[in-house]
């Protein structure tokens, strides 16, 4: 377990150096697609460069246990060390934290996956799925290919909300949540894990804006919807 740990150090070394080369070169960027690759390519990156190591061979002479020739057993000078508690201690937060996470993350899974469930589901054309609930307060949102909204956005039928929302489906914006919950599950305890999961969230809305805008929708019509539904949220 200890080996594990300090592979788990080599990789949120590598996250937060490559996090911070992010901050500093791209993220001022407006090239969503490429902010989008390099965040993924980090994370899946950090996680396997500890593995590519130069292994060296070296000859080392091994000493001979002295032999007790009166009992002719062989006597062994050092006696094991005792296990230091924070190697005990480390472990058993570590797993904690793990399991903690990976259960918020499931949770958040079965309460998105229970909603579709017992939601109104109307099939469309191009494959989605629009599942009206009955949760007034509740804000567009998509997952897979289905796309969660209330009764009160559904009758409106605002092409904006549609339209942002296949965006997300059509860029799989759903599967990188899901790589990248994983992988932060195992980095729970790095910063610079969270501050990357965030960033791409971010980066998948400008994505999903960006597709709405692409199809003609006027910019401050939208702008004003946006606003709409962040005051009706808050």
């Amino acid at each position: 377990m200890i080996d594990f740990l300090i592979y788990d150090l080599k990789v949120a070394l590598l996250i937060a150096v490559f996090y911070m080369f992010y901050r500093l070169m791209l993220a001022r960027e407006t090239f969503h697609r490429v902010n989008r690759i390099v965040l993924l390519a980090t994370a899946v990156a950090s996680f396997v460069l500890p593995f590519c190591v130069i292994t060296t061979h070296q000859t080392v002479v091994m000493p001979m246990p002295t032999i007790d020739v009166e009992l002719g057993a062989a006597v062994i000078e050092d006696e094991a060390p005792s296990v230091p508690f924070w190697q005990t201690a480390l472990p058993i937060l570590y797993i904690i934290g793990l399991v903690a996470t990976l259960a918020n993350t499931l949770w958040s899974v079965f309460r998105i996956t229970s909603l579709i469930k017992h939601s109104e589901q109307h099939p469309q054309d191009d494959g989605t799925m629009i599942c009206v609930t009955g949760n007034a307060a509740l804000a567009p949102f998509s997952w897979m290919h289905y796309i969660v909204m209330n009764r009160s956005d559904y009758e409106t039928h605002d092409a904006a909300i549609l339209t942002h929302e296949r965006g997300h489906i059509r860029l799989h914006h759903s599967w990188d949540l899901i790589l990248v919950d994983l992988l932060t599950a195992f980095q729970w305890f790095n910063p610079a894990m969270w501050m990357l999961r965030s960033d791409l969230r971010t980066i998948h809305e400008y994505e999903a804006d960006g597709a709405v805008l692409s199809q003609g929708i006027n910019a401050r019509q939208y702008q004003y919807l946006l606003i709409t539904k962040a005051a009706s949220i808050g």
